[in-house]
């Protein structure tokens, strides 16, 4: 009924899934739901359970991991899903960052956030240098033309009619969990569009810039099984084939 935001002819607005009192979860006294987000190349209809059984081990593609929630009662914020992320790896390399870069701080700011209705994942800037730098110097591509910058979205030319290199893993290390993100959920490929300028690709993470957070966003989470347990205070999650569900 109160919508801020721009939105599509075919989009009613945004319905809340947190923590607070007037989200659907809180009034529906659902403790337990789940979504699974199809691909976003392919336009279909993203599955969402409430208070349901989530039937995930029967769905699931991969491991089934889980990872606690973290609380978060310093005041405007509290009613995000906050979890621990010890790490970030890229390929062979860990980032130089421990959990503090990532933690919560004692006056509600800081914290990584899992969040379905921001596009994509966001680094603190420091974070975000780092995994591009880790990305430039693991994939044998130039760096595009408008992705010089050091803040920018990290992007990589492909000469016309040349394959396509191997892209170095993207591994999330949260508590109790590693999540090793597949190709598609952070790797944009751009098609050659047959003028002969050749294509390219894009590492899908932004950088936070000012802000000290972290969010784990959508593109992340595409072919994602992600239950949220607010009884047991924790997230599970596995691979999934969201459109078969």
């Amino acid at each position: 009924m109160d919508n801020k935001g721009t939105f599509n002819s075919n989009e009613s607005g945004i319905a809340g899934f947190g923590r607070g009192p007037m989200s659907l979860p809180s009034q529906l006294k659902v403790h337990r739901f789940s979504h699974c987000l199809t691909t976003m190349v392919e336009f279909r209809t993203s599955p969402v359970f409430l208070g349901t059984p989530d039937d995930l081990e029967a769905h699931a593609t991969g491991p089934i991991q889980s990872t606690p929630f973290v609380p978060n009662t310093g005041g405007a914020l509290s009613s995000f899903y906050y979890l621990s992320l010890k790490g970030v790896t890229i390929g062979k390399t860990r980032l130089p960052f421990n959990e503090s870069a990532f933690a919560l701080n004692d006056d509600g700011s800081g914290g990584t956030i899992m969040d379905s209705g921001t596009s994509i994942t966001i680094f603190p800037r420091a974070v975000f240098r780092s995994l591009r730098e880790a990305f430039v110097s693991q994939v044998p591509l130039p760096i595009a033309n408008d992705s010089t910058d050091a803040d920018s979205m990290l992007c990589f030319d492909v000469a016309p009619k040349k394959k396509v290199p191997a892209v170095p893993k993207l591994v999330l290390h949260l508590e109790g969990a590693d999540w090793d993100l597949p190709r598609e959920n952070y790797v944009l490929d751009l098609d050659d569009d047959g003028d002969g300028t050749g294509g390219g690709l894009c590492v899908v993470v932004h950088s936070a810039g000012e802000s000290d957070w972290a969010i784990i966003g959508n593109f992340q989470q595409q072919n994602m099984y992600i239950v949220y347990d607010l009884d047991s205070n924790k997230m599970v999650f596995a691979p999934a084939r969201c459109d078969k569900l």
